[in-house]
C-alpha cells in the first residue's frame, strides 16, 4: 500500500512538474522563503498545549487539499482534514524538517521528515517520526498552501499481527458463505445521533480476510465517524451445531458486543445487544443490494423493544 501511495504522489508531481515546465520560470527565493514561513508558523500552532487546528488547516491547506497517507482512506478538503487532526490524541511535540523544495510557476514540491509524540490520556506516550512529500499551489491572492500531502512512518507497523490465510480445503458450503465478506471495501454515509441531534459523515474503510484456519473472516474498520476516528475488529463464524453465523465485535472508542449474521439472497443482516442511556437495546446492521461491487447500509436501533429507527446509512464500495 505504500509503495501504491508513493507512486501516486510521484505521478501527481511529474504530471505538475511537466505542465508547468513551459515559459515558467523555477521557483523564486522569495516563493520558497513564503512556503518556508507557512511550514513555521503552521508547526508553532500544531506543537502548542491547545492547538487551535481550524488555523492550523486555513493557513496550511487549500481548500480543496487531499491527504493521502496508510492506514485510511484518502482526505479530501479542509473540513474533513480539520476533523481527522481534531480526531488526534493530544500531541507533546510536533517537528518538521524541510530536506528539499523547488518548483516551477504557480507549483512546488517539498519533501521532508517530521517527528511527533502522542500523549493519549491515561496512556503511555507514543512517538513517531517519518517522511512526507507535498504539492503545493500558489494562490491568486500571492500565498501558498499545500494541495497534496502524504506521509508515512519509518516505524514498523506496531501491534498484533492477525494471520491471514484462504477457506479451508474441508469447508462446507455454510462457512464458504463468509467469503461474501471478503474483500476491502470503501464505506460512506451519514450518521445522525438522536432526532434532534445534527447528522454528521461516516468514512471508513473496511478490510476483511480469511483466518489463518481458513474457517474464520477476520475484518477491521478504520476512518472517521462524525470527524472522530473509529477503530474496529469484527470475528464472524459459523457453527454447524446451532447452524448459525456469530460476530464479534471490538470497536474504538470502546466497547464489545457480539451479535448473529443471517444470509439471504441480495441482503445481508448483522444483529447484536447493547445499550442505550443505560436501557437495553438492539441494533441491527442490513446490507442490501449485495453484490461483488458493493451496495447500500443502514444501521437501526431498536430501544428497550420500541420500534426500529434508522441512526446512519450509505453506501459500500469494493476498494480499487
Amino acid at each position: 500500500m505504500k509503495r501504491l501511495l508513493t507512486l501516486v504522489v510521484i505521478g501527481i508531481i511529474f504530471t505538475a512538474s511537466v505542465a508547468c515546465q513551459t515559459g515558467a520560470a523555477n521557483l523564486s527565493d522569495q516563493d520558497k522563503a513564503a512556503i518556508r514561513k507557512v511550514v513555521e508558523d503552521t508547526t508553532k500552532i500544531m506543537a502548542s498545549p491547545k492547538p487551535d487546528f481550524a488555523t492550523y488547516t486555513s493557513q496550511y491547506y487549500t481548500e480543496d487539499a487531499t491527504i493521502l497517507t496508510s492506514n485510511m482512506p484518502a482526505i479530501q478538503g479542509r473540513a474533513a482534514i480539520q476533523a481527522m487532526f481534531e480526531s488526534f490524541p493530544p500531541i507533546s511535540a510536533f517537528k518538521v524538517e524541510i530536506a528539499d523544495l523547488d518548483g516551477r510557476g504557480d507549483l512546488a514540491y517539498v519533501r521532508g521528515n517530521y517527528a511527533m509524540t502522542i500523549a493519549p490520556p491515561g496512556a503511555p506516550a507514543m512517538s513517531d517520526r517519518g517522511k512526507y512529500v507535498e504539492v503545493w499551489k500558489k494562490g491568486a491572492d500571492g500565498t501558498w498552501k499545500a494541495s497534496y500531502d502524504s506521509w508515512t512512518s519509518d516505524l514498523p507497523v506496531p501491534g498484533l499481527l492477525v494471520p491471514t490465510g484462504a477457506p479451508a480445503a474441508g469447508a462446507s458450503a455454510e462457512v464458504k458463505k463468509l467469503s461474501d465478506m471478503v474483500g476491502r471495501w470503501q464505506i460512506d454515509g451519514t450518521f445522525t445521533p438522536g432526532p434532534k441531534s445534527p447528522t454528521g459523515p461516516v468514512a471508513l474503510s473496511h478490510d476483511c480476510q480469511w483466518f489463518a484456519s481458513g474457517l474464520e473472516v477476520v475484518c477491521t474498520y478504520s476512518g472517521t465517524w462524525m470527524g472522530q476516528l473509529y477503530q474496529a475488529i469484527n470475528v464472524y463464524s459459523y457453527d454447524a451445531r446451532t447452524k448459525t453465523y456469530s460476530g464479534y465485535t471490538v470497536a474504538n472508542p470502546g466497547g464489545v458486543t457480539q451479535g448473529k449474521v443471517i444470509f439471504e439472497p441480495g441482503t445481508t443482516i448483522h444483529l447484536s445487544d447493547t445499550s442505550v442511556d443505560g436501557k437495553p437495546a438492539k441494533a441491527r446492521l442490513t446490507l442490501t443490494t449485495v453484490s461483488p461491487a458493493g451496495g447500500s447500509w443502514k444501521t437501526e436501533i431498536s430501544v428497550a423493544g420500541g420500534p426500529w429507527v434508522t441512526t446512519a446509512e450509505g453506501k459500500y464500495a469494493r476498494a480499487k
